[in-house]
């Protein structure tokens, strides 16, 4: 009876360790993105880029990570493809069969879809 207790008790220990370890590494795969998108963009301070969702990509091994970028009252899309043990980011467009993947799943949203080159970053323009 005792071992039957620790048994239960040692799975629950686990299941308790595995729970925290995922949400690690969520928020370091949320960080990776968002700090990869501003050193990437070279964005400015007053631009804010928040976390939408994570979900499965395309890519194999990758979720898309999906961001607001906002400033003022401009407001974009974007995703960006991370990797599952949260160490490689994919910045860019990915296209499968001609069509822009990336741009339909950062429009999903349900954001109005707005050119990136708009935002006002520390550069002339950003490059979509």
């Amino acid at each position: 009876m005792a071992k039957v207790f620790i048994g239960i008790m040692a799975l629950l220990v686990l299941s308790l360790l595995l729970r925290l370890n995922n949400s690690s590494r969520e928020n370091n795969m949320v960080q990776l993105a968002i700090e990869t998108v501003r050193i990437q963009a070279d964005l400015s301070d007053d631009v804010e880029v928040k976390f939408v969702e994570k979900r499965e990509s395309s890519i194999p091994d990758f979720y898309a990570v999906k961001l607001l970028v906002t400033k003022a009252d401009k407001v974009v899309p974007m995703a960006v493809y991370v990797d599952r043990i949260a160490e490689k980011v994919i910045v860019g467009s990915l296209f499968i069969r001609g069509e822009n993947t990336t741009r339909r799943e950062a429009a999903d949203s349900g954001v109005l879809k707005i050119d990136v080159g708009y935002l006002e970053t520390g550069r002339t323009s950003l490059a979509y």
